[in-house]
């Protein structure tokens, strides 16, 4: 049976480094690999550092380098004396102590959950990491480039969406329990509700929770009945809305 293999531009260029007077062509690699890490990560990092997110360029840009400096040593670290190694064991182990990093990242704040796309990220570039680290160039350039887009081009794309998605602003006591009825109310009228937010302000010299609840695209009567249905369940301090109508 006739196996067929493709070599890559990847593959050529390892072995024309490997085939160089050592150490000096390893020593090309493993600038090269932790390099485009470095730079790809960079790229990520910046659009993080951008819009002002905790985790920025540096963080993304040290993520990515340890887990090609790991992988790296997974490679080549460990000579010839142990031919029976898993390179894959401490890539996986990456994996998993990243995750724990983007873990922290996440913060919930009542209803609100934010860092989730800075987790993501943080994972992303980690995977960046890996794949330069194991001579994976143009895996690990496709990666950037397509996390980049999703980042940027796709961000314009949530926005002109949520321009489209009404809002209903409800300010109420702190110790109020709402959530409940919040729901309840969509499902009488149908409506979907795709996020809810929540902070603790104060009004006329009192704490209060302001909750700004994200609907579905609706129909401007839907919204007039889910405003009466809120009033009548909650009785809220205040009630506003931000309706579009295109």
């Amino acid at each position: 049976m006739t196996i067929f293999s493709v070599t890559t531009i990847d593959q050529l260029l390892v072995d024309f480094l490997n085939q160089l007077i050592p150490p000096f062509g390893n020593f090309l690699l493993t600038l090269l690999s932790l390099m485009m890490a470095t730079f790809l990560a960079g790229l990520i990092g910046y659009e993080r550092e951008y819009h002002g997110h905790s985790a920025g360029l540096r963080t993304h840009i040290l993520v990515a380098l340890g887990s090609s400096l790991i992988m790296l040593l997974s490679i080549y670290g460990f000579g010839d004396f142990n031919l029976d190694r898993d390179p894959a064991r401490l890539a996986a182990q990456v994996i998993t102590g990243v995750g724990f990093i983007g873990a922290g990242t996440i913060i919930q704040n009542g209803f609100d959950i934010k860092g989730l796309t800075t987790a993501t990220t943080l994972w992303l570039v980690m995977a960046i990491g890996l794949a330069a680290g194991a001579g994976q160039f143009l895996l690990a350039t496709t990666g950037s480039l397509v996390g980049l887009f999703t980042l940027t081009m796709l961000r314009k794309f949530e926005t002109f969406i949520n321009r489209k998605a009404p809002k209903i602003f409800l300010l109420v006591k702190d110790n109020q329990p709402v959530l409940k009825n919040i729901h309840e109310s969509a499902r009488e009228v149908r409506a979907g509700i795709r996020n809810i937010d929540s902070q603790i302000t104060t009004h006329q010299g009192s704490k209060m929770l302001r909750i700004t609840v994200t609907y579905a695209q609706i129909n401007h009567a839907t919204e007039l009945m889910l405003v009466e249905d809120l009033k009548l369940r909650i009785n809220p301090v205040e009630i506003t809305t931000s309706f579009h109508i295109e």
